[in-house]
Formats: C-alpha cells, structure tokens, sequence
C-alpha cells in the first residue's frame, strides 16, 4: 500500500505559485513550548554566549566573563564563603534588607500617588493649583534631593522607604492624575442618569476607566523601585545591595560586584512580572475590547 502524500501547503495560480500559511502550531505542544522559550529566551542566550566568547577572545579583568560572574554569584549566594560571608550575612545582611526597602517604597508610593492622582484628576481648581507645584518637583532629579532626606530623617531605613516612595509617587500621580481626568464624560452623565452617588461614580465609572493610566504609572514605579532602592544606599548605608557595589568597587572586587547586579537584575524582573500578571488580570476586559 503507498504512503499517502506529504501535504503541500503550496499552489500555483497561473504564473505564480502562493504559499499557504502553515497551519498554527497545537497549543501547550512540544514544539509550542520550545517557540516560546526561544522567543523569550533566544536572545539573552545569544547575547550571553557571544559575551562568553568575547571573554575567551579577549580577556578583561574589568568585564569578567558570565562564567565567572555566575560562579561567583552561586558561591555567593548558595555555597556560601565568597567576600568572608556567609551565604546568610549575603542574603539577610545586605540582599533581603534592599528587597524589602524597595516594595515597602514602592506600596507607599504606589497608594499616595493613586490617592493624590484621584484627588488631582476630580477637582479641576485642585489640578490647576497644584499642577506647578507637581511640575517643579518632577523636573528635579530624584537622586538630588537624597541629601535633604538624609538630612531630616538621617540615614535610617524608614529614610531610604520615604525617599523610594516620594520618587515613585510622582510618577503614579501624573499618570493616575491623567487618566481620571479623560474619563469620557458621557459614562459620568450615564451614571448621574442611572442616580448614582459621586462616590459610587468614581468607584464604580471613573475608577475603572482610569485603570490604563494607573497601571502604567505603576509600571513605571516598578522600575524606579530598584533604582532608588539603590541610590539610597550608596550614601550614609551600611547594609544593601547598592552598600555593596560601592564597596566592591573601591576594592576593585568586580566579580562581587557583578554578582550583586545579577541578584539586582533577577528581583527587578520578578517584580516586573507580578505586576504584569497582576495588570493583565485587573484589565483582562479593557484588553478583550480591542
């Protein structure tokens, strides 16, 4: 009996022959899967296989190879005894007490500015009264007022959790500020017909119309929650991640220092990756309407 054909996903109309699309590779599949991993993932490896190479080609004692970065990083980290500490001292010391000043930083930020942005978005004299005021404190980097926080509060962590907080408040500010306030007005009008309450309006209408705009001054915030958990502790610290580049640095111990960016680069996408989960879910509908 003869094997049946192979299927053609080519025809030929008149001069020209017309591929036909491939059908759709079977979702959760073998083959679905290493698409995935290689549309996520392809890139990084090539970048890390060509730094890896580079490395061999032309060694740097200023860029250490990922070879190297990695093992210093599990000796860190896991094995323990890299720098004279201990694993533990490695993550309760320095790595857990920067973790937890940047997502205490970034709630409080996240929740003033959501409350203040409402706040803006709604009283029209309220955001033509303090939209110079916003403005002014935004065009100053947030790196520059470090010294004046320090200053006040000195150099404690509920210091570093105020500074983290009041960088990223701006950021959620505008944004939710913004969506609030380009809330269509029909659905207003449509809720004020149906005898809604003010609070039930901007609960139930606003809110949620809002809810683009604000989670994308959270994504923002996301990013920034690193970067000024950092930059607290360059200065006046004593512990944390951002304590232990400069350190390693000034003791041009670069793999250590390499090794804490890595930890540094793994908890920022982690924390980008909550948010984006939790954001697709929170706006699954506004996502189904287009």
């Amino acid at each position: 009996m003869a094997a049946p054909p192979l299927i053609d996903h080519t025809r030929t109309t008149g001069l020209r022959t017309v591929r036909r699309p491939r059908p759709p590779l079977k979702r959760f599949s073998l083959a679905w899967w290493l698409s995935q991993a290689a549309m996520t993932f392809g890139l990084l490896i090539f970048l890390l296989l060509a730094w890896q190479i580079a490395a061999w080609i032309a060694p740097n004692p200023q860029i250490p190879s990922p070879a190297i970065i990695l093992g210093y990083t599990w000796q860190l980290f896991i094995a323990g005894g890299a720098q004279g500490m201990s694993s533990e001292t490695a993550w309760f010391g320095h790595a857990l007490p920067t973790v937890g000043r940047a997502l205490l930083g970034f709630l409080l930020g996240c929740f003033w500015g959501i409350v203040l942005g409402i706040f803006t978005g709604l009283s029209r004299v309220f955001r033509y009264t303090t939209s110079w005021v916003v403005e002014f404190l935004r065009a100053i980097p947030t790196s520059a007022v470090l010294p004046l926080f320090i200053v006040l509060m000195g150099g404690t962590d509920w210091m570093r959790v105020a500074f983290i907080s009041y960088g990223l408040s701006l950021y959620v500010l505008i944004n939710t500020a913004s969506g609030v306030a380009s809330v269509d007005p029909t659905l207003i009008l449509t809720g004020r017909a149906f005898r809604l309450s003010r609070p039930a309006i901007v609960w139930r209408i606003i809110l949620p119309a809002a809810q683009p705009a604000i989670w994308a001054g959270i994504r923002i915030a996301t990013i920034g929650a690193t970067i000024l958990a950092i930059v607290s502790e360059f200065m006046v610290a004593t512990n944390g991640i951002g304590y232990q580049i400069q350190y390693n640095v000034g003791r041009f111990n670069l793999p250590a220092m390499w090794a804490w960016i890595v930890f540094l680069a793994v908890f920022g996408l982690i924390l980008n990756f909550v948010v984006e989960g939790t954001e697709r879910r929170v706006l699954r509908w506004h996502r189904n309407s287009h």
